[in-house]
């Protein structure tokens, strides 16, 4: 029996949702999306959620102008872009980063479909660039961005500083300039996170921060223990390299004579 498709056609460029067998959308009023960006925060968060909440895959996404991308679990390959329910919530997430040209359709795909299945509000997990300005993780703040004022609520809800003037690139943006042509009200969560390597610490701020707007039991352990790991070799990289740079300065302070 083949699976259940739906299309959705923009200026020539095709996304199908592949439903998997016997799937359909549940009745929900919240969508979160969760796309890697700055940090890999939007998706290591996503599939945080995912596991926490032991959400089920419910569809798929296709695209003939995605890259040739599989990811495998359990040595059965799956499309990077999948939606996922559980909880009374629907969240869509990509292993792949997204093509830039390609943001601003399947996003407009993305949010045709939450208008369909008469998605009320919908939740973007973000990452941004550490600026260096603050001093611990534990200081960093959750950052938002809403899609109109209407969401105003929900981010006073979630307790975030809104950022009043800047710049967002990449799907999420797309997402939400999205939801305000729409009416749609959507809050990005944005959190600074390091640009050279996964942050699983930042992600797992942001999932508390979400748990306790949706009094949710997530568990964020293990992505302190993975950032723990991750440091501890960072670290162990840096002090490499410094030493070898520092032989490499020695020996340029000292070069060998002949005669």
């Amino acid at each position: 029996m083949p699976k259940e498709k739906k299309a959705y056609n923009d200026d020539g460029v095709c996304f199908d949702i592949i439903f998997e067998k016997d799937k359909e959308v549940p009745d929900a009023d919240i969508l979160v999306a969760g796309f890697p960006g700055s940090g890999l925060i939007g998706g290591i968060a996503a599939e945080q959620l995912i596991n926490s909440l032991k959400m089920d895959q419910i569809a798929s996404v296709h695209c003939d102008e995605f890259p040739p991308t599989a990811v495998v679990f359990d040595g059965i390959p799956r499309r990077p872009v999948r939606f996922f329910s559980g909880d009374d919530m629907i969240l869509v997430k990509s292993d792949m980063v997204i093509p830039p040209e390609l943001s601003p359709k399947l996003a407009e795909s993305i949010i045709k479909f939450a208008m369909d299945n008469e998605i009320e509000e919908i939740i973007i997990f973000d990452g941004i660039p550490n600026t260096g300005d603050q001093e611990s993780d534990k200081e960093k703040k959750i950052w938002g961005v809403l899609s109109s004022h209407a969401a105003e609520t929900e981010a006073e809800n979630l307790d975030l500083d809104i950022i009043s003037r800047g710049a967002i690139t990449g799907i999420s943006s797309s997402l939400l300039l999205e939801s305000h042509e729409h009416q749609l009200k959507s809050v990005g969560m944005m959190i600074e996170g390091k640009s050279k390597m996964p942050d699983p610490r930042a992600a797992a701020k942001l999932l508390e921060k979400f748990a306790d707007y949706k009094e949710l039991d997530i568990e964020t352990d293990s992505l302190i223990e993975s950032a723990e790991k991750l440091e501890e070799q960072y670290a162990k990289m840096v002090n490499q390299a410094n030493k070898a740079q520092k032989d490499i300065d020695h020996r340029s302070a000292h070069p060998p004579l002949y005669g």
